[in-house]
């Protein structure tokens, strides 16, 4: 098989970029119809601690790339609503989070209104369509993951906290 033309490959990138920034646009604005949902940057904050115990407001400024005082503040108000919390450890300011139980509370029913919705759009779909297009995000993922500077992990860092 041969592969299409620059022209037409740009235009399936097009595509692809217009599908995805519409569907994250659908999921901010479902997000904000629902006071129990957590908003997009909050999900994916309280996510980030989750998969990553004991970082620190450094370690999510850095992986998303943002300044630390933007985190600092999007975390302020995580703190704030008891979502997520500093334990022990780190100096000054620089404290390691742990996401509470009202977080993950929180996380599961954002993820549930946001899985509802895709199962939803999914239905009619066939069971191979469904995992060529979750196999495809995967890759996807994994590409834009590459070379994002991952926070160490609290063990990592003090081993006394095995």
């Amino acid at each position: 098989m041969s592969s299409p033309g620059p022209d037409v490959r740009n235009a399936d990138i097009g595509r692809a970029y217009t599908e995805l920034s519409r569907i994250t646009r659908r999921a901010s604005i479902r997000a904000r119809g629902d006071d129990l949902v957590l908003s997009v940057v909050d999900q994916s904050l309280v996510d980030f601690v989750v998969e990553h115990p004991g970082c620190m407001a450094i370690d999510i400024a850095r992986y998303l790339r943002l300044n630390r005082s933007t985190i600092s503040r999007q975390l302020s108000g995580l703190l704030a609503a008891g979502l997520v919390r500093t334990t022990d450890g780190g100096s000054g300011n620089a404290k390691p989070l742990e996401v509470t139980d009202a977080g993950r509370a929180a996380l599961e029913r954002s993820v549930r209104l946001h899985r509802d919705a895709l199962e939803e759009r999914l239905a009619e779909w066939s069971d191979d369509d469904i995992a060529l297009l979750a196999g495809l995000l995967e890759r996807l993922g994994a590409a834009d993951e590459a070379g994002l500077p991952m926070p160490a992990r609290a063990a990592d860092r003090d081993p006394a906290a095995s």
